[in-house]
């Protein structure tokens, strides 16, 4: 627990078992409220520091050298933290020694009453939770304490004496009495009414923000698994949307006078099954049918009807396989049912190793997630597909569903056990920005890499999602980064597969236009010109790629396009000033060479055209129209014949051609 030193306003941490008499604030929070990080960097000018320094003040004057404010004791930039205090809260003012409810819109005692601090939610256990509460105005004068203004806060409130006065224990009080001491009462998040409460009950349950009224529903189904109290039923709204369950203490502002009554005898039969795993089952389901009275006399109450049937079959609902098809199929309403039950276990998984979790990710059941995460599934799991849910959802790209598993405390780099993928490597191969901004929002490591070496770029690059490129770039990826040098860069990546924006936005970025891996030596450009993307191959060449370049074959640009018969990019290569016959081994065909021997017939024309020597011999002493005429390309035989081939006694010419001479 950290509390503040009331003489230097420092904090300080303790163990629990360990932690020393102090006092507590009790407040309406203002719009300058101190952060914990604000006050540990001495920031002094905002009115919430007035505030902590006067409570620090009249606490040191009474004999505390310890105090707790929850504005700047908690740090709220750790959802576990803020999580851990809230579910906490009860228990500490409890065990304060002392609280201060500072009434800072109360100038005198006469008006009391009219406070706002009595209509706030989170002042509900504030007020009951410690043994004394001493009430002081805007300037910090006592107006007394709970004991002495017991009568005028029981009005106000709707607690009874007794329960104010200590005399009586809370738990003497129904569950619907003290529903409706919170009936009247507001926070600023919908979901806060429910949280509140969880002191008032005893409950520990998971802060799930996003849920809305199903945190109230969440909690009466948490009471009712600890509590056989009836009265959680005894409400009156024509809300029936929650069931047999309300959906905000406002129902049960007429409750304060209900108490417990339990009429049922035999435990064996389904309509007397315990009432707290039951109601919670069939609060959740359809009715039969609803009475023939309702709405007739204007009654908001409503009677739902159940066949022994249903109570049956929700009672006997044991296979363990029933939670993943539900989960599977979207029944929300089924998959609640089948949480209440004891048997049920969470995390269980079939032969194939998948479990609730996975199935209702796979069908992007966002509020079953959400009810799997708040009822303990374990977010870290990893299934027969050896990959876990947060991989999962970024791999079918249920955005929603990876922040809510973020936010349940799923590691953001989790890699599986076959490939070592990151949810951000999975996410950047399918192009999904949405998911990639979000995780590089939560820290994600833009430069992963999985087992085969790919990073987050590569695989971007490679598949063309230039949204997706773009984004990286602009978060940081290393641009021309591999994780084995045998390995294609971005750049090559996406010259290979023909990516043309994504070349140039590589580019742009500082991507190295002659890169060459540590295997065959490629470039850019030799990838480009072997599969003929003459675009791209232009827009090397503009960015400065070296024509003549080549790799560990020994090919160049202009060898490989000639071999592949891609006639646009010869030519576009020969018009940059490609050298028409070069070749960096002896042993290697020239251009034109290659161009015979694979039959490309309008790109020897155009190589002739350009010079290129049409009696050069290559390593094996074969000439151009010996290659021509050992693959039997009679077109390009009688082209270089007319041309000027010389005819040596290795060449026969078919007589077919009618070539005379020969």
């Amino acid at each position: 627990m950290r509390l503040l030193k009331t003489d230097t306003l420092e904090f300080r941490d303790f163990d629990y078992g360990n932690i020393p008499q102090y006092a507590i604030l009790s407040h309406r929070w203002g719009s300058e409220e101190l952060t914990l990080q604000e006050m540990e960097a001495g920031v002094t000018n905002k009115q919430g520091y007035k505030k902590v320094q006067q409570f620090c003040s009249r606490a040191k004057a009474d004999g505390f050298d310890y105090g707790w404010v929850d504005t700047c004791c908690i740090n709220k930039t750790s959802s576990a933290e803020l999580s851990e205090a809230i579910n906490s809260m009860y228990l500490w003012y409890y065990q304060a020694e002392r609280c201060y409810a500072y009434l800072v819109d109360v100038p005198s005692k006469s008006n009391i009453e009219d406070s706002e601090w009595f209509a706030r939610g989170w002042t509900l256990q504030e007020l009951v939770a410690p043994s004394e509460v001493y009430f002081v105005d805007e300037h910090w004068n006592d107006l007394g304490t709970k004991r002495d203004l017991q009568q005028v806060v029981s009005k106000c409130t709707g607690i009874p004496i007794n329960i104010l006065s200590g005399d009586d224990d809370l738990e003497t009080a129904s569950i619907a009495q003290r529903m409706s001491w919170a009936a009247n009462r507001k926070t600023q998040r919908l979901e806060d009414r429910a949280y509140s409460l969880m002191g008032i009950f005893g409950i520990n349950m998971p802060l799930l923000y996003g849920e809305g009224e199903r945190a109230f529903i969440r909690l009466q189904e948490e009471i009712m698994k600890v509590s056989d109290d009836h009265t959680i039923f005894a409400w009156g709204s024509s809300d029936s949307r929650g069931g047999i369950l309300a959906t905000s203490p406002e129902a049960f502002k007429n409750s304060k006078n209900i108490i417990p009554f339990n009429h049922f005898n035999d435990p064996n039969d389904a309509s007397t099954y315990p009432m707290r795993k039951l109601c919670v089952q069939t609060g959740r389901m359809t009715p039969t049918r609803r009475s023939k009275n309702v709405g007739k006399d204007g009654s908001t109450t409503q009677y739902d009807v159940y066949d022994n049937d249903t109570l049956e079959q929700l009672i006997s609902l044991s296979d363990p396989k029933a939670l993943l098809r539900a989960a599977e199929s979207g029944f929300e309403d089924r998959v609640w049912l089948l949480l209440t039950r004891d048997d049920i276990m969470i995390d269980w998984m079939d032969e194939h190793r998948e479990y609730a979790l996975l199935r209702a990710i796979d069908g992007g059941h966002e509020n079953i997630v959400r009810i799997l995460l708040a009822r303990g599934a374990n977010s870290g799991y990893i299934a027969g597909t050896f990959r876990t849910p947060l991989l999962f959802a970024a791999q079918k790209g249920h955005k929603s569903i990876v922040k809510l598993l973020l936010d349940n405390g799923a590691k953001v780099d989790f890699r599986d056990e076959k490939l070592v993928e990151t949810p951000l490597l999975i996410a950047a191969e399918k192009g999904l920005e949405d998911i990639v901004e979000l995780l590089l929002d939560k820290g994600a490591d833009i430069n992963s890499f999985d087992r085969p070496g790919d990073t987050p770029l590569r695989l971007a690059s490679k598949a063309g999602h230039y949204g997706t490129v773009k984004l990286l770039l602009d978060n940081g990826a290393r641009v021309d980064l591999t994780h084995y040098r045998s390995q294609y860069t971005p750049l090559q990546e996406a010259a290979a597969w023909g990516h043309k924006s994504i070349v140039k936005l590589l580019l742009d970025n500082g991507a190295k236009v002659d890169f060459k891996d540590e295997k065959l030596k490629e470039t850019p450009l030799l990838i480009a010109a072997e599969k003929g993307l003459e675009d791209i191959v232009e827009l090397l060449l503009d960015k400065g790629a070296d024509i003549n370049s080549f790799n560990q074959p020994n090919d160049t640009p202009l060898r490989l396009a000639s071999k592949a018969g891609h006639y646009g990019t010869v030519k576009l290569l020969l018009d940059n000033g490609a050298r028409v016959d070069l070749i960096h081994d002896r042993s290697y065909n020239t251009p034109l060479q290659e161009a015979v021997a694979w039959g490309h017939e309008s790109v020897v024309e155009l190589l002739l055209d350009w010079g290129a020597d049409i009696n050069l011999r290559n390593f094996d002493r074969h000439s151009p129209l010996y290659l021509a005429s050992l693959n039997g390309h009679e077109n390009i035989v009688r082209l270089l014949f007319k041309r000027g081939a010389e005819v040596d006694e290795k060449v026969r010419i078919p007589t077919t051609l009618g070539i005379q001479g020969c």
